[in-house]
């Protein structure tokens, strides 16, 4: 399961949270999404997976991936793996 910690903001087009959670469902991978308050001080939740308290934070099974690039970089990794699995598995 993947969840996804991310701001209030109440579209996906205007923050990097957005950009993260428009990624997920553009490679259908099935999510959840827990909005965190505005007020870094109350995300005591982000801060025990990742050190620090800002969003968007990935989790990705024992995985806690912080910063939109470095999450997006992690999705391409996923789907390039995908991809060469399917590849591989494919007769020739």
């Amino acid at each position: 399961m993947v969840t996804l910690y991310r701001c209030k903001a109440p579209t996906d087009l205007v923050c990097r949270c957005g950009t993260v959670a428009r990624r997920l469902r553009s490679m259908d991978i099935d999510y959840e999404v827990i909005r965190m308050p505005f007020l870094k001080r109350d995300r005591p939740e982000v801060d025990a997976l990742t050190g620090q308290r800002w969003v968007p934070v990935l989790v990705h099974g024992d995985e806690a991936i912080a910063d939109s690039h470095r999450i997006l970089e992690y999705l391409d990794h996923l789907e390039s793996s995908a991809a060469k699995a399917r590849a591989g598995a494919e007769p020739a």
